[in-house]
């Protein structure tokens, strides 16, 4: 039946205790909040921003980023602290945590917020649970041998810590809130009969923490930082805000960008001119189409000529290239050939010319061979049936002979000697002839006769003797001599012995033994008559004188040189011969050879001749050629300077009808061509009045000298479409100059609106200020003054007309554009008006006791911080939700500036409205220390046992303060 309580009396939702682990200046603090207290020490110990980290957990953000606008953190000179600085400020470590104690009808829980893992990033972990419950888990209190009794730190201080206790409640209902929507579900909805939903509901807004709702609340929580201040700009933007926050639509919220109406007018206007110059130049467009179609029709029949022309001249044109691309290949196949022939025919003309001459060197050849040829034939005539052994026998015979005159000459005795052995040597070839005679003429009684005749044969050739022998056998040795004969073989050349060949001369027969034996007598007859002359000479020799036997010397060593001339020959024969077969088989096929060179010749000539004509011709035709090439070419040339921007392409000209292909066709296409020209001109001087107009939308925004034909079409075609629009744009301007003026209308009205709210917002609040009396002070009542140029424009603005089809008169924009020179004037980027820009002061007047005038001077800080206090009371109770209350702590700085009937009325008024004082001064004050519920002196609470290495957070202070009381009543 606990619910049923809710009947009876308002919920409270209160924060009870604030605590700081390793954080600020704190190694561990946990300061109650829900009552008054005032901290003493020195300054920058973060006495006021240990209270300013109740944002952090109040605001439902998750990081640091955008700090100034998030929390505004100020220093004691007023300026704002950095993202950075705040975040190192609050949690410096993963060891930094902060922790809120609060309280609502489902009990006690706690938020800790913890480094997170995003940029300058904080996250919640909230336990259903008492701070008493968890605190051994940040610090140890009963460790009174540490820090003079303070406790100590415990050992595994970090983020594992967190994810211990989540683990320890989670059945309970733990939560790390890690997101914006899951902080304004927990923290900001009011659910007293929904344990699970309103379990950690911190503060109870009405719409469970709209957006509008925590603009609104995040100003009254920064205000509480300022309840003492009589300064007025932290309270004029909580009014701004508030009151917008307190309209259901966005769409009611003050929020004029007035400089768009401005804007949407200018372009409107801007729009109907244009439109209006655009008409103005109707005609000009009508002269602009009409000189295009005459040079359209113009440009059609040039095109077919062009084409023609073209179609002709690359026709000739490719027809003598074909031409010119057949003859210069055979010109120059032509010309290789002729060349290979003129060389083949150098090259034939050479070698014949070297085999003359080869020809001539062999027969000279020859001519010496014949010459020793002949000399053997004289000698062979000379030693007739001797073969060459015999005949070099002879000649060196001979020669030795003459050697011998020769020495004999030289020596009569040898000369002597030389006789006598002559004379000895002719009697010896008469008794050799002789036997020779009488062995022809008694043939019959020869050996040689009486063997049979192989016998014969072998014995004639085995020794020349045995055909002179005459002699008479018995039988038994002729049988002898035959078998003796028989043991040898032969053939037409060799004669063999035992089947082994026993000689290499040519075999003679017997008839060859017979001439022989004739030609031995002749030659014997010669070399005796030729010893009777030598015997004549050697007697000379031993007879002559001086003088004739020089002279017979001389005559001598002629014959000795003939006769070893004779031996050269001679001995030389066969290698003559061989040579002179060689040398006349040689000249054979040089001769032959030289033959079919000469045919050769002859038939290369003519092939010359007739590739030489071919040349000839095939050059004269490319002579002919190439200038009517070039011609063709300078006119195709001619006729591309001709071609016109933007003629048609498509289709082919009938060439049968016109043949375009002279130099004065060209010149006649030309004079088209300049007419055209001329058009082109003035259609491009047409053109540059509409781009020089600067009214048309247009492909290009400055005139050019000339245009090609993809610009002349997307340029007419835009002023096509501007003028097929025109009707439509014209109506769409009247369109948007209507929805323009209810526009107007409708934020002219929303301004004067606005007035009229912020006069029912601020009687709402005095309405209220009615049931308060504050020190000698009646009738308070809170007065916001506006902007005089915003009122005077309010009151000009409602006798203007906004129900018209046109648009507004111009002294409405000016008006409005003159308020907007003056009212921004320092912020000429941003021009739009809010409650905030046009609340100009908000001030307090009142009655004092025993007067009938009202009052609006300012008072002291301590009467003006019961004012504000009274208003911060009307204003929250405005967010909360009906059946709630909450009580919050206040900061209140100069109050050890009070006197102590102020300073006891102050505690009285925050009491009476939930919120706990929290007062800061650097030096103790006995006044202040008696009229709150406690009071801790930070300088004594320094120790030596804490977290941060560094030692700059080292303040500890827990559960306990100290207090004055009277001794009498004990109280």
């Amino acid at each position: 039946m606990e619910n049923l309580q809710l009947l009876d009396k308002k919920i409270t939702y209160c924060v009870k205790k604030l605590i700081a682990i390793n954080s600020i200046s704190y190694c561990y603090i946990e300061l109650p909040i829900d009552q008054h207290c005032a901290l003493f020490g020195r300054n920058n110990l973060g006495k006021t921003a240990l209270l300013n980290a109740l944002k952090l957990h109040l605001f439902p953000e998750i990081s640091f980023n955008d700090c100034k606008a998030k929390f505004a953190f100020k220093s004691s000179k007023g300026e704002l602290y950095s993202t950075e600085d705040s975040y190192q400020f609050y949690f410096p470590t993963d060891s930094s945590f902060l922790i809120l104690e609060a309280e609502n009808i489902h009990g006690a829980f706690c938020l800790i917020l913890f480094r997170s893992n995003n940029s300058f990033g904080y996250d919640r972990l909230v336990l259903p649970c008492a701070y008493d419950e968890i605190r051994k888990h940040f610090w140890d209190i009963d460790n009174l041998e540490i820090n003079n009794g303070l406790g100590s730190p415990v050992a595994d201080l970090g983020l594992l810590k967190i994810h211990a206790l989540y683990d320890e409640y989670k059945a309970k209902g733990a939560e790390i809130l890690r997101t914006t929507k899951d902080i304004r579900e927990k923290l900001f909805t009011h659910k007293p009969l929904d344990k699970n939903k309103g379990r950690y509901c911190l503060v109870p807004l009405k719409e469970a923490g709209v957006e509008r709702e925590l603009r609104a609340f995040r100003q009254l929580m920064n205000f509480t930082f300022e309840i003492a201040k009589t300064e007025t700009r932290g309270l004029t933007e909580t009014f701004a805000t508030i009151i917008e926050s307190d309209k259901i639509n966005a769409r009611d919220r003050l929020h004029q960008d007035l400089q768009k109406i401005l804007d949407d007018y200018k372009q409107l206007r801007d729009a109907e001119n244009k439109l209006t110059e655009i008409k103005n130049y109707r005609d000009n467009y009508q002269g602009l189409t009409q000189t295009q179609r005459l040079r359209a029709d113009k440009l059609i029949n040039y095109a077919t000529d062009y084409k023609i022309a073209a179609v002709n001249l690359d026709r000739i044109f490719k027809e003598q290239q074909q031409k010119l691309k057949r003859l210069e290949p055979e010109f120059n196949k032509l010309e290789i050939e002729e060349k290979r022939l003129a060389s083949l025919g150098s090259e034939l003309r050479t070698k014949h010319g070297g085999l003359e001459g080869q020809l001539k060197q062999i027969n000279n050849d020859i001519e010496k061979l014949n010459q020793k040829k002949q000399s053997y034939e004289r000698i062979v005539k000379k030693f007739a049936h001797c073969d060459n052994e015999e005949m070099r026998c002879f000649l060196n015979t001979e020669k030795a002979e003459l050697e011998e005159t020769i020495n004999s000459l030289k020596d009569k005795e040898l000369a002597r000697e030389t006789l006598s052995r002559k004379v000895t040597l002719q009697n010896s070839k008469i008794e050799d002839r002789r036997k020779k005679k009488l062995a022809i003429e008694q043939h019959e009684k020869l050996l040689l006769n009486k063997t049979d005749t192989h016998t014969a044969t072998v014995l004639s050739n085995l020794n020349e003797n045995f055909s002179i022998i005459a002699a008479s056998p018995s039988e038994a040795q002729l049988a002898t001599i035959n078998q003796f004969g028989n043991l040898f073989k032969f053939t037409v050349d060799r004669l063999y012995f035992l089947d082994e060949p026993f000689a290499n001369d040519n075999l003679k027969t017997l008839q060859d033994v017979r001439m022989r034996l004739e030609s031995d007598v002749k030659r014997l007859n010669d070399e005796i008559e030729n010893l009777d002359k030598e015997i004549l000479k050697q007697r000379d020799i031993v007879v002559s004188t001086n003088q004739k036997i020089d002279d017979e010397i001389g005559k001598t060593g002629k014959e000795l040189e003939k006769i070893k001339a004779d031996l050269v020959v001679v001995n030389a024969i066969e290698d003559t011969n061989n040579e002179w077969h060689g040398k006349q088989l040689d000249r054979d096929g040089i001769e032959q050879e030289i033959k079919q060179l000469s045919r050769q010749i002859d038939e290369t000539r003519d092939q010359h001749t007739d590739a030489l004509d071919k040349k000839n011709q095939a050059n004269d035709q490319l002579k002919e050629l190439r200038p009517q090439l070039i011609k063709t070419e300078g006119l195709k040339q001619q006729l591309e300077k001709l071609r016109f921007e933007g003629m048609p392409t498509s289709g082919s000209p009938a060439l049968t009808e016109k043949h375009i292909s002279t130099a004065a066709d060209i010149a006649s296409l030309e004079a088209e061509k300049q007419s055209l020209d001329r058009l082109t001109v003035t259609l491009g001087n047409q053109i540059n009045e509409f781009i020089k107009s600067g009214i048309f939308s247009l492909p290009v925004d400055t005139p050019y000298s000339s245009y090609n034909s993809e610009q002349e079409n997307l340029i007419i075609q835009n002023l096509r479409n501007t003028y097929e629009a025109l009707p439509a744009q014209e109506d769409t301007l009247q369109s948007q100059i209507i929805e323009h003026n209810k526009m107007t209308g409708t934020k002219i009205t929303e301004l004067t609106s606005n007035r009229d709210n912020i006069s029912n917002f601020i009687n709402k609040i005095n309405k209220q200020f009615e049931d308060y009396q504050i020190s000698n002070l009646n009738e308070i009542r809170v007065e916001i003054e506006l902007d005089p140029r915003f009122e005077d424009l309010v009151e000009e603005l409602k006798n203007t007309n906004l129900h018209s089809q046109d648009i507004h008169d111009d002294i409405l924009y000016q008006r409005l554009n003159q308020f907007c020179e003056e009212f921004f004037a320092d912020n000429r980027g941003n021009r739009i008006l809010e409650i905030s820009k046009i609340i100009k002061n908000v001030k307090y007047s009142y009655k004092k006791d025993g007067l009938d005038k009202r009052e609006a001077k300012d008072q002291s800080t301590g009467t003006n911080a019961l004012i504000n206090c009274t208003l911060l009371t009307i204003l929250l109770h405005d967010l909360l939700a009906q059946e709630t209350r909450m009580t919050l702590p206040i900061v209140f700085d100069e109050f050890s500036s009070l006197d102590e009937y102020n300073q006891n009325t102050a505690i009285k008024v925050a009491s009476k409205h939930g919120f706990a004082l929290f007062c800061a001064s650097p030096t103790v004050t006995a006044e202040v220390a008696s009229v709150v519920d406690y009071f801790i002196t930070l300088d004594d609470f320094h120790s030596d046992t804490i977290y941060d290495k560094s030692g700059e957070r080292d303040i500890v202070f827990h559960h306990f303060g100290e207090s004055i009381y009277s001794i009498t009543t004990g109280s």
